[in-house]
């Protein structure tokens, strides 16, 4: 937890602790009260002559609870605060926000609706640094000044290293347009900020070196900070430095990759918030449906067109790829190798459990990559650091289809001791709309009708335009989908089961879609289920090994359901696992998370069902596994977006022209790739800016 604003301790008034005296004299005594009587008296006269002289000059200095800094160009002030003690990642998986278990049955074997009401308001988080900040840049020089000329890591000394850290006032911007575009269905901002070692040259010397300096953006009114931070109406605006959050801090970090590794430690906030960069923004009034609702999940918005491959990236790999293709890698390892799309460079909505959950399966990534304090490195070093942002998106996808393929070879299909024989095999294929010829009451084991299954995506209706809005409205999300819709669900399967080397838009499979454009493939007995005699050993084969023969087993799945629900993929109702004898009853208190295991590389994991389940407790195996499913539901959205770069002048003006006419858009990223006159440029698109998102907000300087 970071410490109480009550921990923001003016510097001038930082406690000091004598040492003890020796004992006095009694007369000794009474002329020390006497005089502290006197000093008291003339701290009094000061503090009130300070008090006046403040109000004279309250515009030079807003408050006490912060330092300014004064460099010949610049002033900046900081909010000084005390280390915390090293953050502790959590060691128990946090529960989603889930489904009531009174609805689940009807929401997964007929597609009822299922939601929990009133939906939360959602936080927001920031994260941000000052380029211009003398602090930041004599610390950059330090800690770029540590690396040994050879060293991989070092900072690249290539020009367009500025372009992270200019500043073009986008972040005020970026805060007012989320106050006009989404104020009613808001909790709170976070805004993540560097932080640095008190320097030398400050004239207070009594603080220790457990104390920091925290950056604070120069617009922002400290005069107003409460106990709670500042506030602008029902909307709470809070600072955290990177201190307070990292696991293992050693000092100022550049790098937003690493900050983004840490993102699941942000203390209080929401179960789900919308991540930011400070180059986004809301261009029209949205509402909480393009991000969550608790009827159909998260909302991704990815690229199908723009896929990132399984390999691991080389020194060649440029940029952002490095973090993605290193993210990839780690996800193909554990899911089974294929390209996934490309998150998209917008506002983008985080489930914290499910974050930690991330972490919690590749540890080891996460924590290296928090230890590199520069983005863009020389070597460039490696293994590269992973995209959270990208892990966390693919990783609620995969778990999504392991838990779907799970649930039906190893809950449904597989006996309750792990055995996979020929009653198994039977009963898989007759699933998957296979044929077996055999009558299998006469104890004859029978034999395949077909050795392949020609599957064709059957007629979904999940998302059919108006059964979605019924439902979100019905679920108490204000303001219906607004401009978004809604393309793909979990509750239809696996988005990128036909995605390949990308494709123009992921598949679709509403009644009115043309049969013949919905995806097809086959499932091979042989290839996929032949020589195995273990439910778990099956379900590592299609799910990972051979991941070709899971998409085509889900896609089938889906299709023996029916329109909506996934009825084909459940256990039977009557399914239960009777705990080992010597084990005490499963603790009947708060539920945990229910999940498959974390092991980072799925052939070190045990996906048995005694071992997923525990040993404890009489339980109800499709209960669990519809408990396991509606932790990972998603939709993939679609919401005009725009991506620009501001470069030179000229173009810059073309930009900001072409954003000015756009009536349709409303998410929108500006980044910033000038190549020269960044003057003239921050000149136009600050005004730009303004013209747009011109109302202060009530924590802003005036």
């Amino acid at each position: 937890m970071p410490p109480s604003t009550t921990d923001y301790i003016p510097l001038a008034t930082l406690p000091y602790a004598a040492p003890p005296h020796p004992p006095r004299t009694t007369w000794a005594a009474a002329f020390l009260r006497r005089r502290n009587l006197i000093l008291c008296s003339f701290l009094a006269f000061l503090l009130t002559l300070f008090a006046l002289l403040q109000l004279a000059f309250r515009d030079y200095d807003a408050d006490l609870d912060y330092l300014d800094y004064s460099e010949p160009a610049s002033q900046t002030s900081y909010l000084p605060f005390q280390l915390p003690p090293p953050v502790q990642p959590a060691t128990v998986l946090q529960p989603v926000q889930e489904l009531p278990d009174d609805c689940l049955e009807a929401y997964y074997v007929r597609g009822d609706p299922c939601y929990t009401t009133p939906l939360p308001k959602l936080d927001f988080v920031w994260t941000w640094v000052n380029g211009s900040d003398p602090l930041q840049q004599e610390a950059k020089i330090a800690a770029a000044a540590r690396f040994a000329p050879d060293d991989p890591w070092r900072p690249s000394d290539a020009t367009t290293q500025a372009r992270l850290y200019r500043d073009h006032d986008e972040l005020r911007h970026s805060m007012r347009s989320v106050l006009a575009a989404f104020r009613p269905y808001t909790r709170r901002f976070t805004l993540l900020t560097a932080d640095f070692a008190i320097p030398n040259t400050t004239p207070n010397l009594t603080l220790s070196s457990s104390w920091r300096l925290g950056q604070v953006p120069q617009w922002l009114n400290l005069g107003k900070q409460t106990r709670d931070g500042w506030a602008d109406g029902s909307v709470e605006l809070r600072i955290v430095h990177h201190a307070q959050m990292f696991e293992t801090y050693s000092d100022t970090v550049f790098n937003s990759l690493a900050i983004e590794s840490q993102l699941a430690n942000v203390p209080d906030v929401a179960d789900h918030f919308v991540y930011m960069n400070d180059d986004l923004y809301f261009a029209r009034p949205m509402s909480p449906a393009s991000f969550y609702t608790s009827a159909y999940g998260i909302v991704l918005h990815l690229e199908p067109s723009l896929v990132i491959p399984s390999s691991r990236p080389t020194p060649e790999t440029p940029g952002e790829w490095r973090g993605m293709g290193e993210s990839n890698y780690l996800l193909s390892e554990r899911f089974g190798r294929r390209h996934r799309p490309y998150v998209m460079h917008e506002a983008k909505i985080v489930s914290r459990a499910l974050l930690a959950e991330a972490r919690a399966m590749f540890p080891e990534s996460f924590a290296r990559s928090a230890t590199h304090h520069f983005r863009e490195t020389a070597g460039p070093g490696a293994p590269s650091d992973v995209n959270t942002l990208f892990m966390h998106a693919h990783f609620i996808v995969e778990r999504a289809r392991e838990a779907m393929l799970w649930v039906w070879a190893v809950a449904r299909v597989g006996s309750v001791d792990d055995a996979w024989g020929a009653a198994e095999a039977r009963r898989a294929w007759e699933d998957l709309g296979g044929s077996w010829v055999g009558a299998e009451e006469e104890g004859d084991e029978g034999r395949l009708g077909e050795r392949e299954l020609l599957v064709r995506a059957g007629t979904r209706r999940t998302l059919e335009a108006r059964r979605v809005a019924k439902i979100v409205a019905a679920s108490g999300a204000q303001g219906g989908l607004g401009r978004t819709t809604y393309v793909f669900s979990s509750q239809d399967g696996y988005a990128y089961g036909d995605l390949g080397w990308g494709k123009e838009r992921f598949p679709s499979l509403l009644p009115d879609t043309n049969e013949e454009t919905r995806p097809q493939c086959k499932v091979n007995f042989d290839w996929c289920f032949a020589g195995l005699t273990r439910a778990s050993d099956v379900f590592t084969n299609i799910a990972f090994n051979k991941h070709e023969c899971g998409d085509c087993v889900i896609s089938a799945l889906m299709t023996q359901s029916g329109e909506l629900g996934m009825g084909a993929v459940l256990p039977d109702d009557d399914r239960r696992l009777l705990p080992v004898a010597g084990t005490l009853p499963a603790f009947a208190g708060p539920r945990g998370a229910v999940h498959l295991p974390l092991a980072a590389d799925w052939q070190q994991a045990d996906f048995t069902l005694r071992s997923v389940l525990g040993p404890a407790g009489e339980r109800s195996v499709r209960l669990w596994a519809m408990r396991l499913l509606q932790r990972y539901r998603y939709v993939i959205g679609s919401t005009p977006a725009t991506f620009e770069r501001l470069e030179n002048p000229e173009q810059a003006q073309a930009v900001v022209d072409r954003l000015s006419n756009d009536r349709n858009v409303v998410l929108v990223c500006v980044n910033d790739d000038v190549e020269y006159g960044d003057d003239e440029v921050a000149e136009t698109f600050i005004a730009f800016q303004e013209r747009h998102w011109g109302r202060p907000a009530a924590w802003e300087k005036q």
